[in-house]
């Protein structure tokens, strides 16, 4: 059987000040998923867990006698991280008060690479809503995230972007885990797309997100590149933890559009990550996660989707493709509403399904005959003050579980806003609203759909459940 892979070549269709681009899909290797290949990790870098109760006077003083660099002293951890020489690390490992030393493992943003396309498009004097907050629901007067505070842990948000409006870039509202203080403005272009996904306002402009009155909280944890490491996800999750209440609307909600596959003698028990999460389920704080985009893996070996106090999002196609010719020769079927995104990575726990792309057409383009294209999510653009289906126009086609998991956070603030499950402060909050996202799921035992290209371009398989797709309150 021939394989196929998605190309960096570009389609571009503009319609209005919107940018509409898509992938190609030609000859090539196969679109499966990734190597599941054990994560990167950073050089030199460790995290140190100490036994419960060390002080962060002693943990720091520990790693100064050892000569390693520290790097973040946890608030709500028994942990630091370090840059360190093995010499170095050997003297920590022998600390009485040490119990663990782990490499510190890097996560990448869960988008598909795809094609370029597109230049900086300004906003026009009409607002669109994109099949994919349609196919969640479009928010209404008293369902719109009004008074819910949103964590987005990812590149950071353009501020200056005339359809977002997250709290202000300040220490206070703000948090760069790479440079505590400094600006948590955008550079990498996933964040900011999220964030329109999320909460783009209710204006006569651009787009309309799931829970536009929702407020987003800026998390820096991930570099330009879409990548940060264990230790930086950690900081982020403990400013998170230390400031949520302190911030106003206080932070309920928690994006997390990235992760990583288990370590080398990891679990998902006993992950460095698995304890800030539980604490953040305990204290009733809804953690949303992408589910990943291999289909050749399960949640069950994903980090941090993989573990039950999450809440995961698979990806799906929010509306119906077309096919008019023959893809390669192959007599391909169109691609329905509510299919499983071929990409997708499921599995048993995961919670819900939505749209992480647009559709996919296969039509005859010009010269280049017969192709199948598949178009990104519709959301604000980086350095644009507009909306785009890229990350950055020329870059990434915004494809993946990342954006389904933005639209079910916007789901989770409309059904605190309204009230729909006891806002208890703990677990039993996190599992009202896991069970309500379950039992109004639209087409639960239907979608989502078994991919038809499944086998000739993916290598997806059903995963045996079909929890529907994610449904926002009216």
């Amino acid at each position: 059987m021939r394989s196929y892979k998605t190309s960096l070549q570009c389609a571009g269709i503009l319609f209005g000040t919107i940018a509409f681009a898509q992938d190609i899909i030609r000859p090539g290797d196969s679109t499966g998923g990734a190597a599941t290949e054990q994560p990167a990790t950073v050089p030199n870098g460790y995290i140190v867990t100490f036994a419960p109760g060390a002080s962060k006077t002693s943990r720091a003083l520990a790693a100064l006698q050892a000569g390693a660099q520290l790097r973040y002293n946890y608030e709500n951890l028994d942990a630091i991280s370090v840059t360190a020489t093995s010499s170095a690390i050997s003297v920590l490992r022998s600390h009485p008060a040490v119990i663990r030393v782990t490499p510190d493992s890097i996560h990448r943003g869960r988008v598909k690479p795809g094609s370029g396309g597109g230049g900086p498009l300004p906003l026009d004097t009409r607002q669109v809503i994109s099949n994919e907050v349609q196919r969640v629901g479009i928010p209404e007067t008293d369902s719109d995230g009004t008074g819910i505070g949103i964590a987005l842990l990812d590149t950071g948000i353009d501020f200056n972007h005339p359809d977002l409006a997250p709290a202000p870039n300040t220490p206070a509202t703000a948090y760069n885990a790479f440079t505590p203080g400094a600006s948590c403005q955008d550079d990498g272009g996933h964040g900011t797309h999220l964030s329109g996904l999320i909460a783009a306002q209710n204006n006569s402009i651009g787009i309309l997100g799931v829970a536009p009155a929702a407020k987003l909280y800026c998390v820096k944890v991930l570099d330009s590149t879409i990548s940060g490491a264990d230790s930086v996800i950690m900081a982020g999750l403990d400013w998170v933890l230390t400031n949520r209440n302190k911030v106003t609307p206080r932070i309920r909600v928690v994006n997390i559009s990235f992760g990583r596959l288990l370590a080398s003698g990891e679990t998902l028990d006993n992950s460095l990550l698995r304890p800030l999460i539980q604490s953040l389920y305990q204290a009733g704080v809804v953690v949303i996660a992408a589910a990943g985009n291999n289909p050749d893996v399960e949640i069950s070996q994903i980090v941090p989707a993989g573990f039950p106090e999450a809440l995961a999002v698979a990806s799906s196609v929010a509306t119906n493709g077309i096919r008019t010719c023959f893809l390669l020769g192959y007599d391909l079927p169109s691609v329905p509403a509510d299919t499983a995104s071929g990409f997708t990575t499921d599995g048993a726990g995961v919670t819900t399904t939505a749209p992480g792309e647009e559709r996919s057409d296969i039509v005859t383009l010009g010269s280049a005959g017969c192709v199948g294209l598949q178009y990104g999510t519709l959301s604000t653009t980086l350095n644009t003050g507009g909306a785009t289906r890229k990350l950055i126009p020329g870059l990434q086609e915004a494809r993946g579980t990342s954006f389904s998991a933005a639209l079910v956070t916007g789901v989770v603030a409309r059904i605190m806003e309204k009230q729909l499950v006891p806002a208890t402060s703990n677990g039993t909050e996190v599992e009202g609203i896991r069970s309500w996202i379950r039992n109004n799921a639209s087409r639960t035992g239907v979608a989502p759909l078994d991919h038809p290209w499944a086998g000739v371009i993916y290598n997806y398989t059903f995963d045996g459940v079909r929890e529907g797709i994610a449904q926002a309150p009216k």
